[in-house]
């Protein structure tokens, strides 16, 4: 059996981007594993290192030679193989020729379903480690997503950033494959400044060990948790940083040899939104900010994370503040210049300011949510008690103003500096111009939820005016064909469409999906087909239950019954009462029931729904099964939830299982049998006025 030892491979580079850094890091793992398998390699797992100017994978004891493959190679039919002299065939020379053999009785006979068959099964030795890698990496590294690959020097390797050293190591044994120009070898290099110049690895399961000699960090969760630690210990007992993960994440990928350090800014910065300290900290310097313990009050101070450890820290700190100092006086002075116009008076700058090329300015998209939000507000208003909106103002003239509005700031100066507090400065302007408090916290609102599972909007204004804008960027961009790729999703489609469900469904809205869709094309007016976006959010809808663990099928099986839906509250409810009915005993009797109904029809070409003829009805069990459709009918129209109508048809099954125990349904005599299928299209039909049972799985 073949040694199995520890691979290290490590790819040195250039700074790598940080926003990317982890994917990579997961992908190559992942991708260069599967590789390895595919190839029949033996081994007990793997980890990932990435640090800006590295990505490595350690996979454990993997085998220096693959496993041997068995192979089968199927020839003539056994009759055609021999004549009938028991002399060989011609295609059965041929056949034996191909797999290389010249002694005939290492053939054997393979038996299968449709005959017996000559067989030639043969061992192929498995290959050796060193011959594979070089093959193995180069389809991997080729697989990993990355958007743009770069080129450098003479040659045309690309990768995401240029490549310096390469180091491959199984065991204690250097494997030379050749990437990117280099020949990898033992060699690694530590911290640019702390450790600079190569180091030599005896053994790959070194690695970590000798990286942390060389002030390198690889290992990016151990990276991360020291940053943690070192934040939390920093601060003085009046103080606290606030950890924002994403940001935490985002140093990570910066550092190598993370150090915490603490430095401030001038007071008068406080009179500013915290939200515009925060993100010049946070988006543009990478800084943690602080506040006072027990208190969202920010303090005049903030929390940075260098690269390198040094005798006097007072030099960094001092560079830090001596760089977030300009970036806080003009945030002040943007808020100053904004603060002279109205956003009501930015609103025809919007002209200026393109949406898309097919689909028009800002302008036009503040105008078409307007209508498209007082639309929303007036049908949601129909059937609830939101009359009045925004200080006295109807709900329908609130959500006009705020879909006018809600983009105004995007021709703010601040907005232009900080892109990620827009819609944030809009309702910040809309209340320094006194527009209604809750105008303004719908302006803010609009924009949510900006990431997967996050905060929806808390008014039904800020809810109307977030829907509007999502339903014209969805219909916009799939009516000039424009949906979203694979790989590209510019406008962020998938989560303007999950956005749509999460507001419909979370915030209990009752509005119908395909009106929906039908107005906001309306705004554009260019017969845009709302085929391919309806079934669009709908696909998005069945990858949301699917992550809450409710199955394809439940969400078909309500989508094809009579009560489908294209009101998501009303099929969300629909989905869930059916998929926690499916885990019951008498769910599986039923979902077999409605599947042998169905089979019949369809065997029996059914058409439209046919009469029962009570006279024609024989036997006692379908006389009763004939009476408690009946009474199960009248008891389905009367409820009004679903979990009742599912008890009744369950109260329904035993009736249905002696039909099928006690009755013929495909008699000789043709008028019963018919008046038996009628009876089973009014049984199927039952059933469709809640789901679709047959399709359940």
């Amino acid at each position: 059996m073949p040694s199995s030892k520890d691979l290290l491979v490590e790819i040195g580079t250039e700074e790598l981007p940080p926003t990317s850094l982890d994917r990579l890091r997961t992908a190559l793992e992942t991708i260069f594993c599967d590789r390895l398998k595919s190839a029949g390699f033996g081994f007990a797992g793997a980890t990932s290192y990435a640090t800006p100017r590295r990505l490595a994978v350690m996979v454990k004891n993997l085998s220096e030679r693959a496993q041997d493959r068995e192979t089968k190679h199927r020839g003539p039919a056994v009759h055609l193989a021999w004549d009938q002299d028991g002399k060989p065939t011609k295609a059965l020379l041929g056949f034996a020729k191909s797999c290389g053999v010249t002694d005939l009785s290492s053939l054997r006979t393979m038996k299968t379903d449709s005959g017996e068959w000559v067989a030639y099964h043969s061992t192929v030795p498995g290959d050796s480690l060193s011959n594979q890698l070089e093959p193995l990496l180069k389809e991997s590294l080729a697989k990993l997503p990355i958007e743009r690959r770069m080129r450098w020097g003479r040659n045309r390797n690309e990768f995401v950033r240029p490549v310096k050293w390469l180091l491959a190591i199984h065991g204690r044994t250097p494997i030379p494959v050749r990437l990117f120009g280099l020949t990898a070898g033992q060699t690694s290099h530590g911290h640019r400044l702390m450790s600079p110049g190569p180091f030599k690895l005896a053994s790959a399961k070194d690695y970590v060990k000798a990286c942390w000699q060389h002030y390198v960090i690889a290992e990016v969760g151990e990276r991360k948790e020291v940053i943690r630690s070192q934040l939390e210990k920093i601060l003085s007992p009046k103080a606290e940083v606030v950890i924002d993960e994403q940001l935490l994440d985002d140093v990570t990928a910066l550092v190598e040899w993370p150090v915490v350090l603490a430095g401030k800014f001038d007071e008068k910065f406080l009179e500013l939104p915290k939200e515009v300290l925060i993100s010049a900290m946070k988006k543009h310097q990478r800084y943690f900010h602080l506040r006072a313990v027990g208190s969202d009050a920010l303090l005049p101070g903030f929390i940075t994370v260098a690269n390198i450890e040094t005798d006097d820290e007072s030099l960094i700190i001092a560079g830090n503040e001596r760089v977030i100092r300009p970036r806080l006086a003009d945030a002040a002075f943007f808020f100053a210049q904004d603060s002279k116009l109205t956003l009501h008076s930015r609103v025809e700058k919007l002209k200026q300011v393109l949406f898309q090329s097919e689909l028009g300015t800002y302008h036009e998209k503040a105008e078409r949510i307007a209508m498209l939000a007082a639309w929303l507000a007036e049908e949601a208003a129909e059937k609830s008690s939101e009359k009045d909106a925004a200080g006295g103002a109807s709900a329908r003239d609130a959500a006009y103003r705020v879909g006018l509005l809600c983009k105004a700031d995007l021709v703010s100066d601040m907005v232009a500096e900080f892109p990620d507090l827009q819609g944030f400065m809009g309702a910040c302007y809309a209340r320094k111009d006194g527009e209604p408090e809750a105008v303004a916290q719908a302006i803010g609102e609009h924009y949510m939820p900006v990431q997967a599972g996050g905060e929806l909007p808390e008014t039904p204004l800020g809810a109307w005016v977030a829907l509007a804008d999502k339903f014209d960027t969805l219909v916009g961009l799939f009516g000039i064909n424009q949906p979203p790729t694979g790989s590209r999703d510019p406008y962020a489609l998938r989560r303007q469409a999950r956005g749509i469900i999460r507001i419909c469904i979370e915030k209990n809205l009752d509005l119908d999906l395909l009106k929906c869709l039908q107005q906001a094309a309306d705004g554009y007016d260019k017969g845009f087909d709302l085929n391919k976006v309806h079934h669009y959010i709908l696909e998005r809808l069945s990858n949301w239950y699917a992550e809450q663990g409710i199955l394809a099928d439940v969400i078909v099986a309500v989508q094809k019954g009579a009560q489908r839906s294209t009101n998501l509250r009303t099929m969300n409810r629909l989905v869930r009462t059916l998929h926690d009915f499916r885990q019951e005993p008498i769910a599986q009797q039923i979902i077999a029931a409605n599947k042998r109904v169905a089979n019949i029809l369809d065997k029996e070409a059914t058409g439209d729904m046919v009469e029962v003829d009570q006279s024609s009805l024989k036997e006692e069990a379908e006389i009763i099964l004939h009476r408690k459709l009946e009474n199960s009918r009248q008891g389905l129209h009367r409820s009004e939830e679903v979990a009742a109508q599912l008890a009744i048809l369950a109260a329904l099954q035993p009736d249905i299982d002696s039909f099928f125990d006690k009755v013929l349904v495909m008699t000789n005599d043709e008028t019963v049998k018919q008046n038996r299928l009628a009876l089973l299209q009014q049984v199927r039909s039952l059933f469709l006025e809640v789901a679709d049972f047959s399709l359940l799985q």
